[in-house]
């Protein structure tokens, strides 16, 4: 109940934050990301932006080997959970990343 609740209000942050500008006006918006870990067996990424616009979400180990990917370009916002259950445990890197340049990473702890 608490997760579907922080998401909500996540969302609806995150939401008017990107078709909101200081004067009222619509500006170009930029995307918005949150990578959180709220248990050691998965990932939450959220990810809200103009739609159209093309942002991947790569899992990869340690090493840099890419284990999971996903693309988000139709959605003005997406929730996204990674599931870490059937990775050995180690260190993991989630990124987001537009026109090839990362615009948010996290590393992550899986026991």
């Amino acid at each position: 109940m608490k997760t579907i609740l922080l998401t909500a209000a996540l969302s609806m942050l995150f939401a008017l934050g990107v078709n909101a500008s200081a004067d009222g006006t619509s500006a170009k918006a930029q995307v918005r990301t949150h990578i959180f870990q709220t248990n050691p067996e998965s990932v939450d990424v959220y990810v809200a932006k103009p739609a159209g616009d093309l942002v991947k979400i790569v899992v990869s180990s340690n090493s840099g080997t890419p284990l999971m990917k996903v693309r988000v370009k139709k959605q003005k916002t997406r929730y996204i959970r990674f599931h870490l259950n059937e990775l050995p445990a180690g260190e993991y890197t989630v990124n987001v990343k537009q026109d090839g340049q990362s615009i948010s990473e996290m590393k992550v702890v899986k026991n």
